[in-house]
């Protein structure tokens, strides 16, 4: 079989499946390039959470009944700080990255998984986990990846009230991971698996095919690619200064979900070398061993000396 056929039929299958999901045909509706929001001073801060369990608290930049969720597998063995895991896209049960959250434990680390705005228990009466992330909306779509970077600066905050903190972010939480690694909070590091370029999704990916089809059946104008690019370059993490004091860039080789451009860009952009797999978009996320391996190697103890 050809090295990566399986990778990216595993990935051309998965957004086969959400295309014969039905969708409301929704215009184009571009929004100002002006500098994302959700860096300025956090609100007051809630108590933090507990050691274990499921912890809600109003969302800052959210609507006032709109609570965030952080789900806490405490650490295993000798204590190193927390981890904030940001999970995929649509996302339909913590299960499915509880690999990660185990890995994080077993090195030491209380691991609290953020839940995205509109997913699992977020998720609007009657919808899909994570359909409502992603919008041609694009005020929409910026006011939804603001919060959650928002809800992942919080919780940096609230957890280096009890030791070191670090990130790892998975996919879309990548993207909003990366963004969140350039804010004022202090990470000891953030590790980010094929966190995606926008415009590279919406332009060369099957899953912007769809969402182009989306706009022409509601009678909508698309931007030429200058325009689009513009739009949509404030969403790009790489045209921010990473503040995490140490960097971790995955990428899939054969990945036809998020692409490797797009993680290799952002780690060229911010000085680091990317580390690349033979794998697909999900197979990279749930199905490399290397990743984990090199993965909990990254987030070790460190030399000393």
């Amino acid at each position: 079989m050809e090295p990566g056929l399986l990778h990216r039929g595993l990935d051309s299958l998965a957004v086969w499946v959400e295309d014969r999901v039905a969708r409301r045909p929704e215009p184009f509706r571009p929004a100002p390039a002006a500098p994302l929001r959700c860096f300025a001073p956090l609100p007051r801060l809630p108590e933090p959470p507990p050691r274990s369990g499921t912890w809600r608290a109003p969302s800052p930049g959210g609507e006032p009944d709109d609570l965030m969720s952080v789900r806490i597998t405490p650490a295993r063995g000798a204590p190193r700080g927390t981890v904030i895991l940001a999970p995929p896209w649509k996302i339909r049960s913590p299960a499915l990255v509880s690999g990660y959250a185990s890995l994080l434990a077993a090195g030491g680390h209380d691991v609290w998984l953020v839940c995205p705005p509109g997913h699992l228990e977020r998720t609007p009466p009657g919808g899909r986990s994570g359909e409502a992330f992603v919008s041609l909306d694009v005020a929409r779509l910026r006011a939804t990846l603001e919060q959650l970077v928002l809800e992942l600066r919080l919780c940096a905050a609230l957890a280096a009230t009890r030791g070191a903190v670090g990130l790892v972010g998975l996919s879309l939480g990548g993207l909003a991971g990366a963004l969140a690694a350039t804010g004022p909070e202090r990470l000891e590091f953030a590790a980010l698996v094929a966190p995606p370029n926008l415009e590279l999704v919406v332009t060369r990916t099957a899953i912007g095919r769809r969402y182009r089809r989306l706009a022409e059946r509601a009678g909508s104008a698309w931007p030429d690619d200058r325009a689009l690019s513009a739009v949509l370059a404030p969403l790009d993490p790489g045209h921010r200064p990473p503040t995490a004091d140490r960097l971790f860039v995955a990428a899939g080789a054969h990945d036809r979900i998020a692409l490797p451009d797009g993680p290799q860009a952002l780690a060229r952009a911010w000085g680091v070398a990317p580390q690349l797999y033979r794998r697909g978009h999900l197979s990279l996320l749930f199905l490399c061993r290397a990743l984990r391996r090199d993965l909990a190697r990254f987030i070790g103890p460190r030399p000393r000396g």
